[in-house]
C-alpha cells in the first residue's frame, strides 16, 4: 500500500457511527425497489461529480488542463471502484441471505439456532480486496456519494457508505507502522489524561492502557513526526479533505510536542519545526498576518474567540467550493505563498482559504523559538506567543471532541 494512501486515510474509527452503520447493515437489503433506489443515487452521485469536474476543467486555464484532466480520470476511476464496492457487496449480501434462508427453514424444522448473515465481514472482504486503489481520489468520491446520499434521504445507502468507510480506515491502520497506529488510537481519545497515558505506554515500548486498550510501542517523536507527515499532507490540498481528522490529528501532535525532551518548562515545544508546507525560516502568509493581528489583543477571551472564529472561516470559505448536493469542484492549487486573484478577506490583509490550523500552530512555535534567541528583550512577545499556543491548542482540541 503506498504510504501516502496509508497516511490520507488514517482516522479516528467512531464507535458509536461503525454501531451505527452495523445496525442499518442489520436491516434487510433484497427488495428490487430499494436496489432500484441505490442505483439512482449512485449513478446521481457520479453525474454530480462528473459535470462539475468537466465544467471546472473548461473554466480553467489552458496551463491547467492537463492536470484538470488528470484530476476527472481519477474521480471516474474512483467513482467505478466505489460502484464495484456496492455492487459486490450487495450481490453477496443477497446470496447469503438466499443461501441463509434455506439452511434457516432446515434449522427450524431440527429445532437448532438460526444463522444469521455476517455482513460486516462480507464489507470487510470486499474493501480489502481493492484497498490498493483506495487513494485519496477514492475518499473524495466517497464523500460526494455521502453528500448525494443524504441530500436524496437515502439513509440506508449513507449506512453503506459509512461502514465502508470505516472498513477502509480499520484495513489502513492494520497495515501501518507502530508510530501511525498510535497516531490513530489517540486520535480516538478526548481526554488529556488518556491521550498522555497512551503516548506514555508507547513511548515506553507499548502494552496496556486504559485498562484494554493495546498500545504499539513508538518513540513520542516518531508518533510527532507521524502526526505531522500527516498534517501537512492534509494541509497542503486545496480542500482539507477531513476536518474532523485535521484537528483530530494536531491535537496528537501537540500531544507528543509536550511530552518531547525539547519541550521547554512551559510545556512548548523549543526547537524550530520542519513542515512540509513552509521552510523553517520563513512564514507563511496567512499564518503571519493573523499572528500580528493576536499579538496586540490583551484580552485572552477576545483572542481565543478570534482563532476559533478565523478557523471556522477557513473552514467555511473552503467549503463554499465543494457544493452540498455532492459535486465536486476542482481547482488549481494555490497556497500561502502565492497570489489569488479572489481575495475572500481583503480587509484583514490575508486570504483565509489560505489558513490552516496546523500550519499556524507551527508558525507560532517558529516565531517564539526564534525571538527566545534574541534574549530579553524580546521577552514580552515570546511570552505572548506562548499564551497563543495555547489558546490554539485549546481551540483546535475542542473542535477535535465536538466531532470537527
Amino acid at each position: 500500500m503506498p504510504i501516502v494512501v496509508a497516511r490520507a486515510i488514517v482516522a479516528r474509527s467512531s464507535r458509536a457511527r461503525a454501531c451505527d452503520a452495523r445496525d442499518a447493515l442489520e436491516r434487510r437489503r433484497t427488495s428490487a425497489r430499494a436496489r432500484r433506489g441505490r442505483r439512482a443515487t449512485r449513478a446521481k452521485a457520479k453525474a454530480n461529480a462528473n459535470a462539475n469536474a468537466n465544467a471546472n476543467a473548461n473554466a480553467n486555464d489552458d496551463d491547467d488542463d492537463d492536470d484538470g484532466r488528470e484530476e476527472h480520470i481519477a474521480i471516474d476511476r474512483a467513482s467505478a471502484t466505489l460502484d464495484e464496492i456496492i455492487r459486490e457487496f450487495v450481490e453477496q449480501v443477497f446470496i447469503e441471505e438466499a443461501a441463509t434462508e434455506v439452511m434457516n427453514e432446515a434449522t427450524e424444522a431440527n429445532a437448532r439456532e438460526r444463522n444469521e448473515v455476517d455482513k460486516r465481514k462480507i464489507l470487510r472482504g470486499v474493501v480489502r480486496a481493492r484497498f490498493e486503489e483506495l487513494d485519496g481520489a477514492f475518499l473524495a468520491a466517497l464523500g460526494a456519494y455521502v453528500r448525494a446520499s443524504e441530500a436524496t434521504g437515502d439513509l440506508q445507502l449513507v449506512s453503506l457508505l459509512n461502514a465502508i468507510r470505516e472498513e477502509t480506515l480499520a484495513t489502513a491502520t492494520d497495515a501501518l507502522k507502530e508510530e501511525m497506529q498510535v497516531v490513530q488510537l489517540v486520535a480516538r481519545l478526548t481526554s488529556d489524561k488518556d491521550r498522555f497515558e497512551v503516548m506514555r505506554v508507547a513511548h515506553a515500548g507499548g502494552g496496556r492502557a486504559l485498562g484494554d486498550v493495546d498500545v504499539p510501542g513508538a518513540s513520542v517523536d516518531k508518533v510527532e513526526r507521524a502526526a505531522a507527515q500527516l498534517i501537512d499532507e492534509l494541509e497542503l490540498q486545496e480542500q482539507v479533505p477531513n476536518w474532523e481528522l485535521l484537528y483530530q490529528v494536531i491535537v496528537v501532535r501537540e500531544t507528543a510536542r509536550q511530552l518531547s525532551k525539547v519541550a521547554d518548562a512551559n510545556g512548548i515545544y523549543s526547537e524550530t519545526v520542519v513542515s512540509g508546507s513552509f521552510a523553517p525560516s520563513e512564514l507563511p502568509k496567512a499564518e503571519a498576518a493573523l499572528i500580528k493581528e493576536l499579538v496586540v489583543v490583551n484580552e485572552v477571551a477576545r483572542r481565543r474567540a478570534l482563532i476559533a472564529k478565523t478557523f471556522e472561516t477557513t473552514r467555511d470559505e473552503l467549503e463554499r467550493d465543494m457544493d452540498t448536493s455532492g459535486k465536486i469542484k476542482l481547482k488549481p492549487t494555490t497556497r500561502g505563498f502565492q497570489p489569488r486573484i479572489e481575495r475572500s478577506d481583503g480587509a484583514r490583509g490575508f486570504d483565509v482559504k489560505d489558513l490552516r490550523p496546523g500550519r499556524f500552530i507551527d508558525s507560532i512555535i517558529n516565531l517564539r523559538v526564534s525571538l527566545t534567541r534574541e534574549g530579553a528583550q524580546s521577552e514580552p512577545v515570546t511570552r505572548r506567543l506562548g499564551e497563543l499556543y495555547f489558546e490554539a491548542v485549546d481551540v483546535v482540541m475542542e473542535y477535535a471532541n465536538a466531532g470537527g
